[in-house]
């Protein structure tokens, strides 16, 4: 066997560190994506014992797989849902009912790239489209951790007044962040901290599906 020339090991040795690179690139992209299917405890059980004794008799929350299907693609949410609330057609997970005024409450829960689904600066792009827009109102809460964002604010919609349980989170090098939206009128704003904790526990397998918070 003849001995190499500079050239060839030259080759050989650039070749290997591509082909690492890459592997290690696959990886961090297989790892990014396996975060929608990152299972969270939900503990119904806390949850309800958030809820005011007020609205107890009309406000429980039990543990919910709700289904969205856009073409050939599905996606599961698993939650804390409101008993008896409805899903509302579409292509995100939107959960609705009414208050005693006839004014419409929301639970969302989505995910989203805000544009190209590639790994991208999730925490300026999330704040950007979540939660500045919810820091023009009375602002109740605002806790950031790495990958996570909670926020609690008043605002109105369409002249009602609306507080918003805002919860965003995300994965360094994934393709998208997730988020979930609860829209309380005044009838239901007691029980903020209870949808607080529904939201946190909110896991998102398969699928981008949707924008904005309604």
């Amino acid at each position: 066997m003849q001995p190499r020339s500079r050239a060839d090991l030259g080759i050989a040795l650039a070749c290997a560190v591509t082909c690492a690179t890459a592997s290690c690139r696959d990886s961090e992209l297989k790892s990014a994506g396996a975060g929608n299917k990152v299972s969270r405890e939900i503990d119904v059980a806390a949850i309800n014992a958030l809820v005011p004794a007020t609205l107890q008799p009309t406000l429980v929350f039990d543990k919910r797989d709700v289904s969205v299907e856009r073409g050939p693609r599905k996606t599961t949410y698993t939650l804390a849902a409101p008993r008896g609330w409805e899903q509302r057609g579409g292509v995100r997970m939107e959960l609705v009912t009414t208050d005693r005024i006839g004014a419409q409450v929301r639970l969302v829960a989505s995910s989203s790239c805000d544009g190209e689904c590639k790994p991208r600066p999730w925490e300026p792009i999330v704040d950007r489209v979540h939660f500045a827009p919810r820091a023009k109102g009375k602002v109740l809460k605002d806790e950031k951790a790495p990958g996570r964002r909670t926020m609690i604010a008043e605002g109105q919609r369409s002249g009602v007044a609306i507080t918003y349980v805002t919860v965003a989170w995300w994965t360094d090098g994934g393709n998208s962040y997730h988020y979930c939206v609860a829209s309380l009128t005044d009838a239901f704003k007691a029980a903020a901290p209870a949808f607080e904790k529904a939201c946190q526990a909110v896991t998102i397998a398969d699928g981008i599906d949707g924008d904005g918070d309604g």
